[in-house]
C-alpha cells in the first residue's frame, strides 16, 4: 500500500513538473513577443535554478518567477538573483510557488518575509478526442480567430485599459494569438463573437487559457463549447494532458470539472513582504 502511494505522489510530482515547466515556457515566450514588438516595456526572462524569472512590464500579470525550486533544492544566492532582478526593476519579488517545490523554496521564503497573495487551482484531464467533440449549441459556430478578430474580441471582452504593458488589448492578443503554438478560439453569432478562449502547447502539454463569454450570452452552453472545442484541437496536436487554472470556487471551475478535468494541485502566489506585517 505505502509503494502504491508513494508511486502515486511521485507521478503527481512529474506531472506537476510538466505543467509548471508549461507555465514557464508561456511567459518567457510570452515575453520575447513582447520585447519584439514593444521593446520600451523593457521585456525579458532569466534563468534561475533551474525555474525562470520573467518580466513583462510593471503592471503585467506575467511578471514573476516560475518553476523555482521544481529542479533541486533553492539556495539563498538563487532567491537573491530573483530579488536583484525585480529590484532592477522597479517591483517586489513576486513568485508562483508549486507545492511539489524543493522545502528548501518555502523556508528561505519565509525567513525572508514573504507573504502569500493569493491561491490558483491547478487542473489537469489526459487528452482524449471521443470525448471531446465540441456540442453544438444552435446559430453559434466556433473556428480560430485571425489576429484582427482577435484585437476587436479583446476590445469587445472588456480587456482594454492600462492593467498591463503596452496596453491589455495587445498584452492579450500577444498571449492568445501572435505567441508560438498559441491559438485564440471564438464563438460567433449572427456574425459577432460572443465568447472566446485560447490554447497553447507545448512538449504535449495543452493549455486552455483566456476563456471568456459576453455577460448577455452566458448560461447558453458557450464556455463548454469553446472547452471542447480546444480539447479536440489539442488532441489533434497530439498532446496528451491538458492544462486549466481557475481560481477557487469559481464558477468556471464547475465547467472544467464536468469537462473531466481534476483538480491537481493549487498554487500560491507569494511576494516579498514590503511592511514588515507579515501582509502586504
Amino acid at each position: 500500500m505505502k509503494e502504491s502511494k508513494t508511486s502515486q505522489v511521485l507521478e503527481i510530482g512529474e506531472v506537476s513538473r510538466r505543467l509548471e515547466l508549461h507555465e514557464a515556457w508561456s511567459s518567457v515566450e510570452h515575453a520575447r513577443v513582447q520585447a519584439q514588438l514593444y521593446p520600451k516595456t523593457g521585456a525579458i526572462s532569466q534563468p534561475i535554478a533551474g525555474g525562470v524569472a520573467v518580466f513583462a512590464g510593471v503592471k503585467s500579470p506575467l511578471s514573476q518567477v516560475y518553476a523555482l525550486g521544481l529542479a533541486g533544492p533553492v539556495f539563498p544566492a538563487d532567491l537573491d538573483a530573483v530579488e536583484t532582478f525585480y529590484r532592477d526593476r522597479a517591483l517586489p519579488a513576486r513568485l508562483q510557488v508549486c507545492p511539489f517545490a524543493d522545502p528548501s523554496l518555502l523556508r528561505l521564503l519565509g525567513e525572508r518575509g514573504y507573504a502569500v497573495q493569493s491561491l490558483m487551482n491547478v487542473h489537469v484531464r489526459q487528452v482524449k478526442t471521443l470525448e471531446d467533440e465540441p456540442p453544438a449549441v444552435p446559430g453559434v459556430s466556433i473556428r480560430v480567430a485571425t489576429v484582427d478578430e482577435a484585437r476587436l474580441w479583446f476590445e469587445l471582452d472588456g480587456s482594454g485599459g492600462d492593467w498591463a504593458e503596452p496596453d491589455g488589448v495587445a498584452f492579450m492578443t500577444i498571449r492568445c494569438t501572435l505567441k508560438a503554438d498559441t491559438r485564440l478560439f471564438l464563438a460567433w453569432l449572427d456574425g459577432q463573437p460572443v465568447g472566446g478562449g485560447a490554447l497553447e502547447m507545448h512538449e504535449g502539454v495543452a493549455a486552455l487559457i483566456a476563456a471568456k463569454t459576453l455577460p448577455a450570452f452566458r448560461h447558453r452552453g458557450l464556455h463548454t463549447a469553446l472547452l471542447h472545442a480546444r480539447l479536440a484541437a489539442a488532441f489533434q496536436a497530439g498532446n496528451d494532458l491538458a492544462l486549466v487554472h481557475t481560481q477557487p470556487g469559481a464558477e468556471s471551475q464547475r465547467n472544467v470539472l464536468r469537462a473531466g478535468f481534476q483538480l491537481a494541485y493549487t498554487n500560491v502566489d507569494m511576494r516579498k513582504d514590503v511592511t514588515g506585517s507579515g501582509t502586504l
